[in-house]
């Protein structure tokens, strides 16, 4: 049981639900301010019910709808100033959450004359906020049954106040409201609503009361959620399914808090102007994880509510959530170290989170990538007759040129900034025929170089074994300790090609090169990339010609594989290992 679930709030609830309820509005007094979005509440029909109750009750109102987004300290200030003026003894919020949110800050201003928007952030003696009828017409928001208000200080940066003069003395909860939300409203609310259900679910503080409740609702939510992914209707129906759960979720909320999705959320926001749905949903299927990782109960719950794979959660949430275009150079990154220092909703996650996780989280999803396409060079004359070539110069083969004319069509409308090659002709022919449409100049880093063969340099393949038996031997069976007789150890390539495509990538910081090098010199990168340790090359798959291999480096030159081994531009006539048993370089 928790140790403590306190909800004050009474909900009144649907169809026509101000209507029915007109008189409750007398008990509050005979005047009052009433707080909107510019747009919203009009056009939900939500204004008109209210005012209809109010004049019904010989109430007097006067309207503030200077509300947006995130709503700012200054235009709850000018509000509360237009309360005190009108006599207002009682505040109407009306909208989704921020002009909720914004109502909760002029009641307490509008009691408290004098006192400016900064002054909500402390723990200054005031008087008791104004009454407080809320009216949601969003289904995500949650701010109906809550005692927080998140607001835009003058800084731009979002912070919430919490008190419990900030519930309201009813609410109400009918989702007609809800229906001439647009679809993009839609997602995002949605997910704000998912969210606050998911991170008090998973919170060590949560317990059997709000499981019930989270339990209750996270369903219904991910139905929808699904729905509109998969580009489902709005129907009034899945409207009424999403408002009803997000006032579920909102009852969570209020009990719990939130987890580190939320506070992470407010940089997207703030800097990207990402509505706050989409902005902390991003974050959820890491969280997700992270929970599932160090074992928490209620994570592993929560797939089996849902019925899905983390992977599909993933699919879903970061496709709707779609902040795609957030770049983070590492110098922004860590200018945000404070900011996430010290967070308190770090308590609501299993097992803990800190400012250093937050980082590597923030950079993982949104570092400024440099992205390579590690391509292996098409198929040579050295490769068709079967020998190995090491650092002999060999040119295209025939069949060679077709795998390029396949590969340059394949990255005609790719974004390139830059080609970059090994020495070796073979790479710098492949180099060139992808550039056909590109037009830029071809760079040669030498570190991109092949493996130096030495004696195995121009050797058929065919004689290797009789010639060389033990370092053949090691060749196929043990490649990481290979050296090869008066040539290159396997470990130099390693060393090697991690030198030349970092050097690749700090010269191009932030574009998308196409780097064009060698079959043992990529499995030593890709080895590097998977398993961080040429100890497991063994096990590391070899590239066909052309083959490419999509790496996406972070400003701290962290590389991620996007995509391995990619030859999928290739026929079976067309490609090299198709055709072969043996292996080249």
């Amino acid at each position: 049981m928790e140790e403590q679930f306190y909800l004050p709030v009474r909900l009144l609830g649907g169809r026509d639900a101000v209507r029915r309820n007109a008189a409750r509005f007398a008990a509050l007094g005979k005047r009052c301010l009433l707080v909107t979005g510019r747009s919203s509440a009009e056009k939900s029909g939500a204004l008109a019910d209210v005012t209809a109750a109010l004049e019904e009750n010989a109430i007097a109102w006067e309207v503030f709808s200077g509300i947006g987004e995130n709503p700012r300290l200054d235009d709850c200030e000018r509000a509360a100033a237009q309360a005190i003026a009108s006599g207002a003894e009682f505040v109407v919020g009306i909208g989704g959450g921020s002009p909720m949110d914004a109502a909760k800050a002029v009641a307490v201003l509008a009691a408290n004359p004098g006192m400016d928007g900064a002054s909500l952030y402390s723990s200054a003696p005031r008087k008791r906020a104004l009454p407080l009828v809320l009216v949601g017409t969003t289904s995500g928001t949650g701010s109906e049954v809550s005692a927080v208000s998140v607001l835009t200080d003058a800084s731009g940066r979002k912070r919430s106040i919490k008190g419990d003069d900030l519930y309201a003395a009813f609410a109400f909860g009918d989702a007609k409201y809800t229906f001439s939300m647009s679809r993009k409203e839609t997602i995002s609310t949605g997910l704000d609503a998912f969210c606050h259900a998911m991170e008090g679910y998973l919170s060590p503080k949560c317990g059997a009361v709000c499981g019930a409740l989270a339990e209750s609702c996270l369903p219904s939510l991910w139905e929808g959620l699904v729905s509109l992914y998969e580009g489902a209707e709005l129907t009034e129906s899945l409207h009424e399914s999403l408002y009803d759960g997000s006032l579920v979720a909102g009852f969570v909320l209020n009990a719990l808090g939130t987890s580190y999705p939320h506070p992470l959320g407010y940089i997207l926001t703030e800097r990207y102007g990402i509505p706050h749905g989409r902005a902390c949903a991003v974050f959820a299927p890491s969280l997700l994880a992270l929970a599932l990782d160090r074992g928490c109960a209620r994570a592993k719950r929560v797939t089996e509510l849902l019925g899905v794979t983390t992977e599909r959660f993933s699919e879903v949430f970061l496709a709707l959530a779609d902040c795609g275009g957030v770049s983070l150079t590492e110098e922004e990154l860590q200018a945000l170290r404070e900011r996430l220092t010290g967070v308190k909703n770090y308590a609501n996650v299993p097992g803990g989170f800190d400012e250093v996780q937050a980082l590597a989280l923030l950079r993982r999803l949104f570092g400024r990538k440099t992205r390579l396409l590690l391509v292996r060079h098409a198929e040579s004359v050295g490769n068709d007759m079967a020998i190995f070539q090491g650092h002999i110069d060999c040119d295209v083969s025939e069949n060679g040129k077709k795998q390029l004319d396949l590969l340059s069509i394949r990255l005609r409308n790719v974004r390139l900034d830059a080609i970059a090659s090994s020495p070796l002709l073979r790479a710098v022919r492949s180099a060139e025929a992808i550039n056909r449409f590109h037009q830029l100049p071809v760079e040669i880093y030498d570190d991109l170089i092949e493996i130096d063969g030495g004696d195995y340099n121009g050797t058929l393949w065919s004689e290797l074994p009789a010639r060389f038996p033990e370092q053949n031997d090691k060749w196929y069976h043990d490649p990481a300790n290979f050296e090869a007789p008066h040539g290159d150890a396997m470990r130099e390539v390693y060393e090697r090609i991690w030198r030349g495509l970092l050097a690749v990538v700090r010269d191009h910081r932030g574009q998308t090169v196409c780097v064009v090098s060698h079959g043992s010199a990529i499995r030593c990168a890709v080895c590097r990339m998977l398993y961080g340790t040429i100890d497991r090359l063994g096990d590391t798959p070899w590239s066909d010609n052309t083959g490419f291999t999509t790496v996406d480096f972070t400003d701290d030159d962290t590389p991620c594989i996007v995509k391995l081994n990619d030859a999928s531009h290739l026929t079976p006539e067309t490609s090299s290992m198709a055709k072969q048993d043996w292996w080249n370089g």
